[in-house]
């Protein structure tokens, strides 16, 4: 009886505790942290996303490129004009520009490297902005609503899976790959270790970066079989990989080791979350397994905190109820202090010891160090992206960890 009225008064505190455990935190991390950096969180979320993927332009939620860097153009030809398609494709030395399409009359010609244009042909130029304006100077004169004309492009990341591409620059790839093979394809983005990286001829490619690749759906499909394998575009969540995640991480909570009679375990909890980072990690080199869409993911995240929350609330919530009338307020200021102090500790070491100068990343830390997830989610919210992610997943990961194997100790000790 007295082991279960004292596990009953440790979910009482907490419940008690967990109100300003919760909004103490919020209002430290989002309100009372960026006014002493004298910065914005997100101010400091997008310099930090822009730092990370090299100064590249990054696009907000609704926005869009009023210059598209691959475009298509067409262009009727002069007369007297006597090139084959692969004289016009040859010319372009700076940045590939294909022809994709020729018109001769009302009928639609083979655009292929042999095919000699004549007078009065109508063809489709495709390519970054200034090669095609280059590539079609006395060319003829642009034509646009060219009935068919159109050509559905598409878009698609490609897993580089070759051994000899590793390490090696775009300028190398050329040679290795014949010429036909990259015909009518165009790189968009490149992403290594899930950041995004700047492109030119001298960026360096990884087996199991992210290629995504821009063209005619034929094009796209010969240039990805020799590159490696497209990645699956799907809404589906691998659940093989998600159940295989939580197995382990149960497996993991299982364990219990004793050391002086002191019994160490991280729980369900603590497994989980060590599985996660683990399964998390693995994710980076192998992009292909565990997909889960984003809108899952958030789903996720949103029934969870919500769940956890009512869970509390139902279970100890009367009691909370009746140790405050019966203590008083004792126990809710001892829990905001407790909640109070450390934050503010922390995050004067963060600021003036460790010199952090990003609020977005120090909100995120200073989440992660109290295992805040509300607290989390605002900064979260107020960034705008995922910059507060991973500081937050390494003191969150460490404070869990710590709290599982020093709970014990404290009621060992006590």
């Amino acid at each position: 009886d007295q082991v279960k009225a004292l596990q009953e008064n440790v979910a009482i505190g907490y419940a008690v505790t967990y109100v300003f455990g919760s909004f103490g935190a919020i209002i430290i991390c989002v309100n009372i942290l960026p006014r002493l950096m004298g910065r914005s969180i997100r101010d400091d979320a997008i310099k930090a996303e822009i730092e990370q993927h090299g100064d590249m332009d990054l696009l907000q939620p609704g926005e869009e490129m009023a210059v598209r860097h691959i475009i298509g153009r067409t262009y009727r030809i002069a007369d007297g004009f006597d090139k084959t398609v692969a004289d016009i494709e040859a010319a372009a030395t700076d940045y590939p520009v294909t022809v994709e399409r020729i018109k001769r009359g009302s009928a639609i010609i083979p655009a292929i490297p042999e095919t000699r244009l004549a007078g009065g042909d109508i063809v489709l130029l495709v390519g970054r902005g200034e090669a095609v304006l280059k590539a079609a100077a006395g060319i003829g004169k642009e034509e646009s609503n060219v009935p068919n004309m159109e050509l559905r492009m598409r878009k698609s990341e490609v897993l580089v899976t070759r051994d000899d591409m590793d390490g090696k620059t775009f300028s190398d790839i050329r040679t290795l790959m014949p010429r036909e093979k990259l015909r009518g394809v165009f790189i968009l983005a490149l992403s290594t270790d899930g950041k995004n990286v700047p492109l030119n001829w001298e960026t360096v490619l990884h087996k199991g970066s992210i290629i995504t690749l821009y063209g005619s759906e034929q094009d796209v499909a010969r240039a990805a079989a020799d590159i490696g394998y497209p990645m699956a575009q799907s809404n589906k969540t691998d659940f093989v990989y998600m159940g295989l995640g939580l197995v382990v991480g149960l497996l993991i909570g299982l364990v219990n080791v004793k050391i002086g009679g002191l019994p160490i375990t991280l729980g369900s909890g603590g497994g989980a979350l060590l599985s996660g980072l683990l399964f998390g990690w693995y994710r980076t080199r192998r992009p292909s397994m565990g997909y889960m869409p984003p809108g899952a993911v958030q789903l996720l995240k949103d029934l969870g905190l919500a769940g956890f929350v009512a869970i509390i609330g139902l279970s100890s919530g009367l009691s909370a109820v009746e140790t405050i009338k019966e203590h008083g307020l004792t126990i809710f200021i001892i829990g905001a202090l407790v909640t109070i102090v450390p934050l503010l500790l922390t995050m004067a070491i963060g600021r003036y010891v460790l010199r952090y100068d990003n609020a977005a990343v120090l909100a995120g830390a200073l989440s992660g160090s109290r295992s805040a997830n509300p607290a989390f989610g605002e900064v979260l919210d107020k960034a705008g992206n995922s910059v507060p992610t991973v500081p937050f997943a390494i003191t969150y990961a460490l404070a869990n960890v710590f709290l599982t194997l020093l709970g014990p100790l404290v009621v060992f000790l006590t």
